[in-house]
């Protein structure tokens, strides 16, 4: 028994250090975010663990997440067509070590687009959106506002706003009155009494309005009376005159050398010179009445082929980054619509891939 003891003890040890080599060749996952150098969020970045076959490429709020990393030391690059690639060195212990990439622009950008807006609102929900915009009274329920969570009625959404209660099932009451508000639907007043508002159904409106006081309610929409003494609510409903929400414009995730070597497509840095908007090109880029309203406003960049026409080619634009789907669109109508002098390498007009930035301001600066 005294000489197994020395054997027992040997095998032990070995045992020991094979489970710590096995548990430092354990594979962990890691994930993090894109962001360009004012932390705006970058869609289609190629994130890769140097020395492993593991690639992953971000969505459109410039998240990642790489399986699959053995435990240790690692080396995590990030690159995006337009951006200098960035590699970071991290120490891979547990799953989920947060990583952080700030990518900076390359210089082939071309220059940033200002979308401004000096006119006045028009159309049916022009007062709407001119109320929205300077909030001197009232508690505003936006469009996006309604679309958060999905909700199935009327009174999901309203029950967020301050001071509304929602009783006996889906009657409404502000401020803890007995009665009913009075509800205008597209500028034209509702019964006096009680309104079923779960018949509206939340994605028919655009935007509501809710005011506590008789008074406080603008004054086309007081009613006679003492019709408005329990407060207002004024919905506006969607369709005409609102901004069209479309399928959302897909997020960039072709790069350079996939595009050249599948259709002849260059970089900035492969051609003799660059595409480019012609000189008279005036940008006709609507801003969403909603968004301008709210001064909701930030950066698209986007990216399309110009063909050696000066044509962009639809089926390539793509979102590198955008503040809101709306916005995107904006641009993409915008894009398609203008003319570009075509790059040109070895004395002939070639196809080649932009990146372009388009800045939202709102009078005023953002909120």
């Amino acid at each position: 028994m005294r000489r197994l003891a020395p054997v027992l003890l040997a095998l032990a040890a070995l045992a020991s250090r094979a489970s710590h080599a096995q548990s430092a060749q354990s594979a962990v996952w890691v994930s993090g975010v894109v962001t360009d150098s004012s932390g705006i969020p970058i869609a289609g970045a190629e994130v890769e663990a140097l020395g492993s076959a593991v690639r992953v490429r971000t969505g459109a709020s410039g998240a990642f997440r790489i399986d699959g990393i053995v435990a240790g030391p690692a080396s995590i690059v990030a690159r995006r067509l337009g951006f200098r690639p960035e590699t970071l060195a991290v120490l891979v212990v547990t799953n989920g070590e947060p990583i952080a990439f700030t990518l900076r622009t390359a210089p082939a950008m071309l220059e940033t687009v200002a979308v401004t807006v000096g006119r006045r609102f028009t159309g049916r929900l022009a007062g709407y959106y001119e109320r929205l915009a300077a909030r001197t009274q009232g508690y505003f329920i936006t469009r996006d506002d309604i679309d958060r969570g999905n909700p199935r009625q009327l009174t999901d959404v309203l029950r967020r706003a301050p001071g509304v209660e929602i009783v006996r099932g889906s009657r409404v009451r502000l401020r803890g009155r007995n009665c009913a508000p009075l509800v205008w639907i597209d500028g034209v007043s509702m019964p006096a009494g009680e309104v079923e508002l779960n018949t509206f159904a939340p994605s028919s409106l655009e935007g509501i309005e809710i005011y506590m006081t008789a008074s406080g309610a603008p004054g086309r929409y007081q009613g006679t009376g003492d019709e408005s003494k329990c407060g207002t609510v004024l919905l506006w409903s969607r369709g005409g005159g609102t901004e069209e929400r479309r399928a959302p414009v897909s997020a960039a995730t072709s790069n350079g050398e996939q595009l050249r070597a599948a259709a002849g497509v260059f970089t900035a840095a492969e051609v003799d010179s660059g595409a480019h908007p012609v000189e008279s090109t005036s940008w006709s880029i609507v801003y969403p009445p909603d968004l301008l309203a709210a001064r909701i406003g930030g950066v698209v960049v986007a990216e399309f082929v110009v063909d050696t026409a000066g044509r962009v080619e639809p089926e390539s634009f793509g979102i590198v980054t955008s503040p809101h789907p709306v916005f995107s669109h904006a641009v993409f109508d915008a894009v398609r619509a203008a003319v570009f002098v075509p790059a040109r390498r070895s004395d002939r007009p070639v196809r080649q891939l932009l990146q372009m930035r388009f800045r939202f301001a709102p009078p005023g600066g953002e909120r």
